[in-house]
């Protein structure tokens, strides 16, 4: 029993960690606060990254711990959006619109932050 209560503290650690480290790196909300149409600035861990040359797209899924966002690029070159990886940390800026799984980011302007794993 004790596992499992130790499990839960850490988890919420982790995640009270990642929210705090998303604010305190220049996000302007939670990910889970966030509204279509308004300009946002959110700062999360990459969690996917899927490169489709048929459609010609990059998408990156992203959390900060309260929620998920998608960004999504059209492929063109240069193409800096090639520099972000899974598990690491990313800043977006940008306008979300309604999708089909949430709310998404379409050509939002990025950088790549230091992350490193909390908890």
């Amino acid at each position: 029993m004790r596992a499992v209560h130790d499990s839960v503290t850490q988890q919420e650690r982790r995640l009270n960690e990642l929210l705090l480290w998303a604010i305190s790196t220049g996000a302007s909300s939670w990910m889970i606060d966030l509204q279509p149409y308004e300009q946002c600035r959110v700062v999360g861990v990459v969690e996917r990254l899927i490169i489709d040359p048929v459609v010609g797209s990059i998408e990156v899924t992203a959390t900060d711990g309260s929620d998920r966002i998608v960004a999504r690029w059209s492929i063109r070159r240069p193409t800096p959006q090639l520099a972000i990886v899974p598990g690491g940390g990313i800043q977006l800026e940008g306008v979300p619109v309604a999708g089909e799984a949430g709310l998404v980011l379409i050509d939002p302007t990025f950088q790549i932050v230091p992350f490193s794993e909390v908890g």
